[in-house]
This record gives structure tokens, C-alpha cells and sequence, in this order.
């Protein structure tokens, strides 16, 4: 077995992920067969000799077991710790974050008291949130009351809480700022501390020299820091397919591995020093970006290889990587948690197994050409990464995510190589700006890197409005047409080895995604959908009927959710647009919709003062009609949309193809409303309505947060209902044809 670290690093991963998924309970069962089958593989000297499948066997029933045990041993006690309040003390232990007006800090719990307990579970990382800023730097300590509960999400499969598990932060918190609360200056002074100020310092600095725009953009390039990008950039990038340049990542650590080794060969640095220099560059580059898995990843593949230049031994790309796989995952059990590092393990093997081929096939097609032979080869590098990348990590992106681009692959060969240079030039221009007195110096680099940003920023959004650009997940077929795909690769691997049955399934494959999203638009155009986005506690419904789309709400923390369902499935305009409430959020994110999209008719209370950035998003609106009491729209011969709104609360009945629907927003008292409560066909909601039991419509779905789910439905007399809820796990459509035909499926997130 020549790569035995690529099979222990790979197996694990996987198996940490199933883990996951399936939770703890799973694994514990699993782990015990695991151990029966590594036993029983040991008596056949075939498996035995080979070693292959005795190895799989055994990492799996480890990875398993450390997962389990994990779970048992420090998640399952934070139950208790939900839903209390908490007086504690803290430590910061990374830079504080400003987002829709609420600041993060994150604190590792030095003490905790819960009233009746007597020895509370220490939840280790908590990230707590407050109104305003607090004055402390990183590593001081704050004592305060906060309101301790449990992110967002399950036990198991894959969410918010999933995600904070594998930064290591098991709670979140609020403090009761108004009850009083102290803060200690920094006491100790650990090397993470001067990362963080580096960190802190080169943010500052470029944020000085460049406008807010470009200087996000440096920020997220140079440090991975997203605080600075604003929600049109994140959704033009992630259109684009080009998110991952907002990540440090593999790419990132090449250009500072590369770069450090050319710099310190042409000054004549002693080969070994050399790379003991440039290994001390990587530690100190993967402190300063905050230790993210998929640095840690490239970081540890780095080192790797320049233990194996110190030493005169030859790296094996696979093997490194798979160490650094199984370093992290045996580390973190909730590892495989994080997309982002899953993102990163699949981009690096893309480019181990598909770059080279990828390239040869580009050099062998150009032999005959006798001038700018290095040019051609500098362009068929970049082609052929991109190209890998794109082709390898697309499985994962489809199934994560609920939109993915089928032009990425133009998108990064555009955008990859500027983002390199941008890299360097970026960080000098930061460092220069960090010394009074060789700020001068600085403005150079953060002209030209700033205009590499301007260009990055262009490029996404132009491509972000390229029509049918963005495919939803959310489309049937797409798994289907997934699995068929990797099937048929999988068997012209398999069965032959031959390059023009692989280039014919691509063809086929290529042919099938275009055939299949027209097919789908085509028997699907006489269909009305309704569709309650995935927005938390908020209510965000979209109507598409006639080619004609309504929104009615936009009650969530973010507009990326109706911006990636709109994009994904191909809508440029808004006909009808709703809020159903007066709360300032929901304004900002209808502004933002009306920046991104067209929207035709703006539906509004009368008396609605709006300032500044709302004000303005408000000029590119075609018509807004204002209302007193009520409002009728007919939206086309298939939607008509009712609004009411009194002194008792507001609510919205769709009539969609002779199915009505009552949207509410508030608690709102169905003893007093004003409308036929049975023939109400759907209700959809947010909150428990008071005196639930006098509507018996057919189904409810419940628009909020899993936990939210499980407090409403023990307050909900059901009856013979249908209940269907968002809860975390994915938009729910509601398909409806002639003749009162309902089909309702979940979309994509489970």
C-alpha cells in the first residue's frame, strides 16, 4: 500500500461526516460492527495481506468511537446549560464583529454560576452578542449576566449548531447590558494575542487607505475576513462561483509558501534556513488568518513539504494530505462540519488527481506550436486548476448549498490569477500602512491592488447577472442527474480507461443538465408554486405563476435567501413585493431586493417614512401602491392577493388556482378576524395564532427555527392537519394545478 496517510485521512473524514449526519446514537452501533468486521478481517489472509480493508475497518470504528464519545462527554451536558441565565466570566479570545447591528464577541468561559445549579457544565467557547459595543481588547475579560441557549439547529445532521461545534463555540449568549456588567483589561498576553493585533492592525490599515468596497474585498482575500463585504458583493461572488477567493484557503497559503521560498532564494538564504524561515511564515501567516480548518489544512500540507526538503525526502501530495485530513478530524470530531473545510479537502484532491491530466490534455493538442510555448503554459495552468477545481468540488457544492453556477469554471479562469497577484500586493500595502513611516510607500500597492479589487467586483457582478447562470438544487432532477453523472464516470473509469468515453460521458452529462432544466420549466409552466423560504423564525413566501412572481415578506435576518431562490430559478423581477411588518430589518431587506432585482408594484401602509439608503432603493420602483386598511391584487388569472391590516394585527389570503391561503405574522386572534375560517386551505405562519383550534385547514406549515417548531406544536390542537415546517431543514414548495392538485416537497437543506 503506497499511500497508507491518503486512505487514513480519507476514511476518516468521510466517516466523521456520516457521523455527523446521522448522530451519535448511529455511531455508537456503528462503531461496535466496525470493530467486528476489523477482527474478522484479520483471520482472511487475503484482506489481512493486502491491509487495505483492515485499516478502512479499524479507522472507521475509531473515527466512530471519538466521535460518540465526544458527543457524550461534552455535548450532551449543554443541554442542561439552554435557556438559563448564566452570570459568568470571560475571556475575548478573537477580535470582536459588527453584523445587522448586533456585535459577536467570542469568550472562553473562565467561571459560570446558574442559579439551582450547583456545579454547571463549563461550555468551554461561547460567542455572545450585545446592542452596543463594548470597550475591550483581545484577551481581557468581561463579567456580566447573559442568557445562555443552543445555536440554531439539531443534534445532528448538518447546521448552525453543527457549524459552531466545529469553531468549538457549544452556546451562544446574550448580556443583559441594562443589569450592568465589568470589563478587565488584557492580563495575559499568549502568541495568539499578537496575531490578533497584527490582524487587527493590517485591517485597520487597509481600511484606511482604500474605500469600503475594495477594502472588504482585500480584507476577505489577505485575512478571510467577510465583515467588510457587503451582501451584494457575497451574492455576486457566490453566483459567480467564486466564493471560495473569500476564503483563505490552499490557494492562499501556495502563494505565501511559493513566494517566501523564491524571495529568501534570490536573497541567497542557505537552502534549509530557507525553509526553517518559511515555515515559521506559515505558522505565523495560519495565527494571523485565525487558524480556519482549511488553513490549517493547506498550512499543515506546507509544513509537510518543507519537512521533506529539509530532510532530502521526496512529499507525496496525497499523503500529505491525507494527514492533515486525519490531524484535524482526530483533533475535532465536529471537523467535518464546516464546509468550508470539506470545500478545501476537495478542491486540494481535485488538484492533485485532475490538474495534471487536465493540463496534459491542453499541451499535448498545441505540440506544433513553435512560439510562446512558457505563455501557453502559464494559461493552461490556470485552465486546467480551474477546471479541476470546478469539475471536483461541484458534487459537494450541489449538494450543500441550494444554488450553484454552471458558469464557474469562466468565472475563475477570469478571476483566479488577478486574485493571486492581488494577494502579495495587498499584504505589503498593509504592513507599509502599519509603519508611520514607510506609509508612504503604501499607496502604490493599494492603488493597484484596489483596482484589482474594483475589477473582482466587476467581473462577479457581471457575471451574476448572467440570465439561467445560477442553477437551483432545488430543481428535482439535479440529484438524480447528479448520481447518474458520477455513475457514469465511475464506470468509464472503471470498465475503460479510454479518454474518449470519459469526454463522451461529460457530453452526455452536459446535455442532460441543459435537457433537463427546459423539460422541468417546460411541464412545469402551467404550475403555480408557492414557496416558504428557510428563514428562521420570519416568513418569506414566494409565488411564481404565469412567469409572474410575488414576494410577500421579507421577515428574515438577511435577503440572501429570496436572493439565492430568485436567482436560482432564474427570476429577474419582482411583480408584487410585500412586507408584513413595520420592523426595520424587514425594510432593509426589501431594499436590498429592490437593488438586485426589478420590482414592478411595492406594496405599503400608508404613512411609511423611510430615510437615507431605504429612501433611496425606493426610486427604482415602477409603482408602489399605498394602502389604508386593506389592498386586492390581481396578480394574473391564477393569484389573486388579499391584504388586511387593523388595530387586532394584519394578515394576507392568497387565492392560488381556487386554493386559498392565509398568511400570519403575528400572533393574531383568529376569534376576531374577519374571514371564513373554513375555507382556509393552507395556513402559513411564524407563530402560534390565538385560538388556533378554530382553524382545521388542511395543512399548516410552520415558518420558524426547529426549537420554535417544538414549543408551537405543543401549543397547537392539530386535529387531522398536515403540519409541515422550514425548521432549518430547506424551503417548502407547495405545487399547485387545475383542479385543486396539491403536491408538497421540501427543497433544498433537507
Amino acid at each position: 500500500m503506497s499511500r497508507p496517510f491518503a486512505l487514513i485521512g480519507f476514511v476518516y473524514l468521510a466517516v466523521q461526516a456520516v457521523s455527523i449526519y446521522f448522530g451519535s446514537g448511529f455511531a455508537f452501533l456503528a462503531s461496535g460492527c466496525f470493530f467486528l468486521l476489523f477482527f474478522l478481517s484479520l483471520f482472511v489472509t487475503k484482506l489481512r495481506t493486502s491491509k487495505v480493508v483492515p485499516i478502512a475497518c479499524l479507522v472507521t470504528a475509531v473515527a466512530l468511537s471519538a466521535y460518540a464519545g465526544y458527543h457524550v462527554w461534552k455535548i450532551e451536558p449543554l443541554a442542561e446549560l439552554a435557556e438559563k441565565d448564566a452570570s459568568i466570566t470571560g475571556t475575548l479570545c478573537e477580535l470582536p464583529y459588527e453584523n445587522n447591528g448586533k456585535f459577536y464577541y467570542t469568550l472562553r468561559i473562565d467561571e459560570i454560576e446558574i442559579e439551582g445549579m450547583e456545579h454547571p457544565h463549563n461550555p468551554g467557547k461561547i460567542i455572545m452578542t450585545t446592542r452596543n459595543a463594548l470597550d475591550i481588547e483581545p484577551y481581557g475579560s468581561i463579567s456580566g449576566k447573559v442568557h445562555l441557549y443552543q445555536s440554531f439547529g439539531s443534534e445532528d445532521g448538518f447546521s448552525v449548531r453543527q457549524y459552531d461545534y466545529s469553531k468549538r463555540i457549544h452556546m451562544r449568549a446574550y448580556l443583559y447590558e441594562y443589569e450592568g456588567y465589568s470589563v478587565s483589561p488584557t492580563a495575559e498576553k499568549p502568541p495568539y494575542y499578537y496575531a490578533l493585533s497584527i490582524r487587527k492592525t493590517m485591517m485597520n490599515s487597509l481600511d484606511r487607505l482604500l474605500p469600503k468596497e475594495e477594502a472588504g474585498i482585500m480584507r476577505a482575500v489577505l485575512l478571510g475576513d467577510k465583515t467588510g463585504l457587503t451582501d451584494e458583493i457575497k451574492s455576486d461572488f457566490n453566483a459567480a462561483g467564486t466564493y471560495h477567493l473569500l476564503v483563505v484557503s490552499g490557494l492562499h497559503m501556495t502563494i505565501v509558501f511559493q513566494g517566501l521560498l523564491k524571495l529568501l532564494k534570490f536573497c541567497k538564504i542557505p537552502h534549509k534556513l530557507s525553509c526553517v524561515i518559511t515555515a515559521f511564515g506559515v505558522l505565523s501567516f495560519m495565527a494571523i488568518t485565525g487558524f480556519s480548518p482549511s488553513v490549517l489544512r493547506s498550512g499543515i500540507m506546507s509544513l509537510l513539504f518543507l519537512a521533506a526538503m529539509i530532510f532530502h525526502r521526496k512529499a507525496d501530495s496525497l499523503n500529505s494530505l491525507g494527514i492533515a485530513v486525519f490531524l484535524l478530524c482526530v483533533i475535532n470530531p465536529y471537523a467535518a462540519a464546516d464546509f468550508g473545510f470539506l470545500l478545501s479537502v476537495t478542491s486540494a484532491l481535485s488538484l492533485i488527481l485532475l490538474s495534471k491530466p487536465i493540463r496534459k490534455f491542453f499541451l499535448d493538442r498545441t505540440k506544433r506550436v513553435k512560439y510562446g510555448k512558457a505563455f501557453l503554459y502559464s494559461i493552461f495552468s490556470s485552465v486546467s486548476s480551474s477546471l479541476a477545481v470546478t469539475a471536483g468540488t461541484l458534487p459537494l457544492v450541489i449538494i450543500a448549498f441550494v444554488t450553484f453556477s454552471v458558469i464557474s469554471f469562466i468565472s475563475n479562469l477570469l478571476m483566479i490569477f488577478p486574485t493571486t497577484i492581488m494577494l502579495p500586493i495587498t499584504a505589503l500595502a498593509a504592513l507599509f500602512e502599519s509603519v508611520p513611516s514607510l506609509s508612504l510607500l503604501a499607496k502604490p500597492f493599494a492603488l493597484v491592488g484596489g483596482l484589482i479589487a474594483k475589477y473582482l467586483i466587476f467581473v462577479a457582478h457581471w457575471i451574476a447577472k448572467i440570465p439561467f447562470s445560477l442553477i437551483s438544487s432545488d430543481y428535482e432532477f439535479i440529484m438524480l442527474w447528479l448520481a447518474m453523472t458520477m455513475l457514469l464516470f465511475a464506470f468509464a473509469i472503471f470498465l475503460a480507461k479510454r479518454k474518449i468515453l470519459i469526454r463522451t460521458v461529460l457530453t452526455l452529462s452536459s446535455i442532460l443538465l441543459i435537457a433537463g432544466i427546459f423539460s422541468y420549466q417546460l411541464s412545469n409552466h402551467s404550475t403555480a408554486r408557492v414557496s416558504i423560504l428557510d428563514v428562521d423564525d420570519g416568513i418569506s413566501v414566494v409565488v411564481t405563476a404565469n412567469h409572474q412572481t410575488a414576494i410577500i415578506g421579507c421577515n428574515a435576518y438577511s435577503d440572501y435567501t429570496a436572493y439565492q431562490y430568485l436567482k436560482g430559478h432564474g427570476i429577474h423581477h419582482i411583480d408584487y413585493l410585500q412586507p408584513l411588518s413595520d420592523e426595520t430589518t424587514e425594510y432593509q431587506n426589501l431594499a436590498k431586493l429592490n437593488e438586485q432585482f426589478q420590482t414592478k408594484n411595492l406594496i405599503l401602509p400608508n404613512g411609511q417614512y423611510f430615510a437615507g439608503d431605504l429612501e433611496k432603493s425606493l426610486e427604482e420602483v415602477e409603482k408602489i401602491s399605498y394602502y389604508e386598511k386593506s389592498a386586492k391584487t390581481i396578480l394574473n388569472d391564477d393569484v389573486t392577493i388579499e391584504l388586511y391590516s387593523d388595530a387586532k394585527g394584519s394578515y394576507t389570503v392568497l387565492m392560488v388556482k381556487e386554493i386559498r391561503i392565509l398568511i400570519l405574522s403575528s400572533e393574531y386572534d383568529l376569534a376576531n378576524i374577519d374571514l371564513d375560517l373554513n375555507d382556509i386551505d393552507i395556513l402559513i405562519t411564524d407563530t402560534v395564532p390565538q385560538h388556533a383550534e378554530y382553524l382545521q385547514s388542511f395543512i399548516t406549515v410552520l415558518s420558524m427555527e426547529e426549537q420554535s417548531m417544538a414549543d408551537s406544536v405543543k401549543k397547537m390542537d392539530m386535529g387531522n392537519v398536515q403540519l409541515y415546517a422550514t425548521a432549518g431543514r430547506g424551503n417548502v414548495h407547495i405545487d399547485i394545478e387545475n383542479d385543486r392538485n396539491i403536491t408538497l416537497r421540501r427543497g433544498s437543506g433537507g
